[in-house]
């Protein structure tokens, strides 16, 4: 292959920078750094999801325990009386 040829190294090696270079490592490191956003937005809203579950679970849970606590206190015929 001469030199220069597709797939041949260039005259400087890694060290050299032309634009080309500069503009495929900023186009690989912003796809990087799209796919690490990605990956972070999917996992954040995953948990706050799972945490969003849990605290509707556990109000549902209270709800119902001053439900029953109402029916108990209305069938002893508890309560103020004016």
């Amino acid at each position: 292959m001469a030199e220069g040829s597709t797939g041949g190294t260039r005259a400087g090696g890694e060290a050299q920078s032309d634009s080309f270079t500069k503009r495929e490592k900023a186009n690989e490191d912003f796809y990087i750094r799209q796919q690490e956003k990605e990956k972070y937005i999917y996992t954040t809203t995953t948990e706050a999801a799972k945490l969003g579950t849990a605290k509707l679970s556990e109000q549902q849970r209270h709800l119902e325990e001053l439900s029953k606590h109402i029916d108990e206190m209305a069938k002893e015929g508890g309560g103020e009386k004016n």
